[in-house]
């Protein structure tokens, strides 16, 4: 990965990673892919937080450009965010909140601060899970019919590797080529600037450009969930400094690594978890 990171101050006339992608007409994820890769710049806020300049968004779409949504700010319900109450202490009558990825409960006090980060990343955090639950698979249907791009040309499609929101990645065929190649949304600003479609990956083997692009693919993922945890501790630093901030980030972090994880880790991990708690009280 060849990632580009500027010396410009970052919270400046700078987009962040979902407000960049709505702009571009991109799926986050691509936007990540291309960060990474060194196609777009990126900063970092002092948060730890990835941004994109506001020069860099110019450059990209030249004048074209949607307009992102503003963040609504909404407090999703406890049940949608997987929090669930429960009773303890000496009296047994205190209320303490359980949340996935952490093993120790979450007072009363801390709670509001859970609420709060995680409602503002659930949608992506729910995108980063779908989409690795595709890469585990065994692929979305076949697909057929052609993809042109600018400079490889015209090519066969063989199936789909990646459904994005929007747009896709597609194993192609072209004779006794294969690649992996992205096709962005039709009214992608990017895409205006860009072309409809770019490659990936190239080979003589489909499988193997399969688990190539598979590969990059569980990078980006990765690099999805760390911007996602600077994003949720920058609201529980800034808006909770006082409730414990360290131990939600620790528990959002978790979920996070728990969205991408295979399902053997996640399976082995509660294993443990089990046996060591089985292990404690005895």
């Amino acid at each position: 990965m060849f990632m580009q990171m500027t010396q410009e101050r970052p919270e400046q006339n700078a987009l962040t990673m979902d407000n960049c992608a709505a702009t571009l007409g991109l799926a986050e994820f691509s936007l990540f892919a291309r960060v990474q890769t060194g196609d777009i710049k990126a900063v970092r806020a002092r948060s730890g937080e990835m941004l994109i300049p506001g020069s860099e968004v110019e450059r990209l779409v030249n004048g074209f450009a949607n307009k992102p949504s503003a963040p609504d700010g909404t407090i999703l319900p406890d049940g949608v965010l997987g929090i669930r109450p429960k009773y303890g202490g000496l009296s047994g009558t205190q209320l303490f909140y359980r949340v996935p990825g952490l093993e120790g409960p979450l007072t009363e006090k801390v709670i509001p601060g859970y609420r709060a980060a995680f409602s503002a990343i659930f949608g992506q955090w729910q995108s980063i899970k779908g989409l690795n639950q595709q890469l585990q698979g065994d692929g979305p249907s076949p697909e057929s019919g052609e993809i042109n791009t600018p400079h490889a040309g015209r090519w066969e499609v063989r199936s789909s590797l990646l459904n994005l929101n929007p747009g896709e990645v597609l194993l192609c065929q072209r004779g006794d080529e294969f690649a992996a190649i992205e096709r962005f949304g039709e009214d992608s600003p990017y895409a205006k600037m860009n072309g409809p479609a770019q490659m990936l990956w190239e080979g003589n083997d489909a499988q193997g450009v399969a688990e190539a692009f598979k590969g990059d693919a569980r990078l980006t993922l990765e690099f999805m969930a760390s911007n996602l945890t600077a994003k949720a501790q920058k609201i529980v630093w800034e808006q909770f400094p006082d409730h414990r901030p360290g131990h939600v980030v620790a528990a959002i972090s978790e979920r996070c690594r728990q969205a991408i994880a295979n399902e053997e880790t996640i399976s082995q991990s509660q294993k443990l978890t089990h046996s060591t708690s089985r292990g404690m009280r005895v």
